[in-house]
């Protein structure tokens, strides 16, 4: 039943039609905690089916839930949890997705399933590099939205440097050089636009001459602490923590740029225009806020927005036919964008102006 890969975009405009009794659910679910992960999910499931009933669900549907319940508890993802679980369930059965992402905990009944943060997790992958560095081991690791950092193969063995005195700070120049030319061919094959940043794990004086030494346009960010015998999951966690802060800079910066075409008629600033864009064909970026919900319905064929109080997710259904239409999407929370055009909503650049 789980899947450990995010949904397509193809996915993703069916899981936002309507759905009869559709419930969602996200939680945070590691390994650590994997009986609160439990509970929490029973619980949240048993909210649900109490809302159900309330709504008017007869028991054979209160049932087929609790029997869900029971499905997903069972479930084998359960011995290879990652960081959160998102489940969408409607009476006919439960997808179950384990990501790396940390989302929230939240629980949605309706007629539609809440894709705010599994959107927010295929637009924003999370990728990164990241290398341990110390005298005496050095290791490359690699992490994504779906796979939780884990150790590059590397086909040289830089041996450790064991000069004392005057030759040992040498010794380790040679060392942090040799080391920083290999990560960054690495890194290069891997990733030739140099986005991916870089988490770099060492202290003085390596840090200082592994910087030295490592050229390109990626960004390095310096994890403070002893390299050595980290586990893969204290370098995920430090990793998507640093994630965090580097992308709502670079939302900022998207937006300062997104701003830059106002004189020419490509940026749209009102939903019913974005929404438009969206379904013509005519957005290139879209930054929006994920936490704001606006219910409504989209028509796929004029891009009309109608505001309904039981609708689905609008922010998420436009942000998913820009994806459609091969456009770039930047969901952002609250305040993680300060460029002077935001408008806490969703801002958008055009390929070309729209016509009135």
């Amino acid at each position: 039943m789980a899947r450990y890969e995010f949904p397509t975009t193809a996915e993703l405009l069916d899981m936002g039609a309507p759905k009869e009794n559709a419930v969602t659910v996200y939680l945070p679910a590691t390994a650590a905690d994997y009986e609160v992960a439990r509970t929490t999910l029973k619980s949240s499931m048993d909210g649900a089916i109490r809302t159900l009933r309330e709504g008017g669900a007869d028991h054979a549907i209160e049932e087929t839930f609790h029997a869900i319940t029971e499905a997903i508890l069972a479930d084998d993802c359960w011995d290879v949890l990652s960081r959160s679980l998102a489940v969408f369930a409607t009476a006919d059965g439960a997808e179950i997705f384990v990501l790396p992402n940390n989302l929230e905990h939240q629980v949605q009944v309706g007629k539609y399933w809440d894709l705010g943060q599994i959107v927010r997790s295929v637009a924003n992958p999370q990728r990164a590099f990241a290398v341990t560095l110390s005298a005496s081991e050095w290791h490359v690791w690699s992490a994504s939205g779906t796979t939780e950092a884990h150790e590059l193969k590397v086909d040289e063995n830089i041996v450790d440097p064991r000069a004392h005195g005057d030759d040992r700070t040498q010794a380790l120049e040679a060392y942090a050089k040799r080391v920083a030319a290999k990560v960054e061919s690495m890194l290069t094959n891997a990733d030739p636009s140099g986005e991916r940043p870089l988490f770099l794990f060492a202290t003085d004086p390596l840090e200082g001459m592994f910087r030295e030494n490592f050229h390109g346009r990626r960004e390095v960010v310096l994890i403070p602490g002893s390299p050595d015998d980290l586990r893969a999951d204290q370098v995920d966690a430090a990793i998507r923590a640093g994630l965090t802060e580097i992308n709502a800079r670079r939302s900022t910066e998207t937006v300062d740029t997104i701003a830059d075409g106002t004189s020419k008629g490509l940026v749209a600033l009102d939903l019913g225009d974005i929404a438009r864009a969206a379904v013509a064909g005519a957005v290139d970026t879209l930054v929006y806020d994920f936490t704001v919900d606006t219910l409504g319905r989209l028509d796929n064929e004029t891009g009309e927005v109608t505001y309904l109080d039981d609708g689905y997710d609008l922010m998420s259904r436009i942000a998913v036919v820009v994806l459609q239409n091969s456009g770039r999407v930047v969901p952002v929370r609250a305040g993680e964008v300060t460029s002077e055009i935001w408008n806490d909503v969703a801002v958008a650049r055009l390929r070309y102006p729209l016509s009135r």
